[in-house]
C-alpha cells in the first residue's frame, strides 16, 4: 500500500473556519502546517491507530569472495567461531 503524503500550510483563522473540510483532507493524507501569520505553530498529521511495518525481502547477495591475501593456512572466520564458541583453547 503506497501512502502519498502532502503537506500543504493553514493559517489559524482558516482552520477555525474550515475545520471540518480541513479534517477530511488530513484523514485523506494531507499533512497541515498551522500558521500564525508567518510562523509555524503546529504540524496536523493524520492519527495512525496502529503503526504499520513493512517487511520487505532481503536482496540477494553473490557470495563474498575472500580478498584476505595472507599466508596462514587457516580460514580467520573459522578461527573466529572456535573463539566465540569457546573451542580454540
Amino acid at each position: 500500500m503506497t501512502r502519498i503524503e502532502i503537506m500543504d500550510s493553514i493559517s489559524i483563522s482558516n482552520l477555525k473556519t474550515h475545520l471540518s473540510a480541513t479534517l477530511k483532507k488530513v484523514i485523506n493524507g494531507i499533512h497541515f502546517t498551522i500558521m500564525d501569520r508567518e510562523n509555524p505553530v503546529a504540524t496536523l498529521i493524520p492519527y495512525l491507530d496502529k503503526e504499520v511495518l513493512i517487511i520487505h525481502k532481503p536482496i540477494k547477495i553473490s557470495k563474498i569472495k575472500n580478498s584476505f591475501k595472507s599466508k596462514i593456512n587457516f580460514d580467520p572466520v573459522d578461527y573466529l567461531l572456535e573463539d566465540r564458541n569457546g573451542n580454540r583453547f
